[in-house]
This record gives C-alpha cells, structure tokens and sequence, in this order.
C-alpha cells in the first residue's frame, strides 16, 4: 500500500495524503477514490479510531465492519 501511494504522488506530482494531512500517524495511510483524501484506507498496529476523530474525522468504519 505504501508502495503504491508513492509512485501514484509521484505520477500526480503532488503530495500524499499523510503528507498532507496525517503526517504524524503512526501506520500507513492509503488514499481511496479521487486522491482528494475523500477517503482512505489505513494500517495501524493499534486502534486508530481516535486520531481520526481527533483530527476531525468522525466517521471510521473498521475492517469488520467494509467487509461483506
């Protein structure tokens, strides 16, 4: 994932979105849908629920919660 989130900041010639906007956390961040930070998909080893909603994020749906 993160690979994949640099070659595509790379193509785009623009930042990541944890560069931009979540720059002190602690996992990693993979930008979903239109590469505006509409939405992500992130990695963490603990519950990140709180940072994002820290951060002004309030809506945080776990793995269990996506999949079908």
């Amino acid at each position: 994932m993160e690979q994949h989130e640099i070659i595509m900041s790379d193509v785009l010639e623009t930042k990541t979105v944890k560069e931009k906007l979540f720059p002190d956390f602690k996992g990693v961040v993979k930008s979903l849908g239109a590469w505006g930070g509409d939405f992500v998909m992130v990695i963490s080893k603990e519950n990140p629920t709180n940072y994002f909603i820290n951060k002004g994020y309030p809506t945080v749906f776990s793995y269990e919660e996506m999949v079908l």
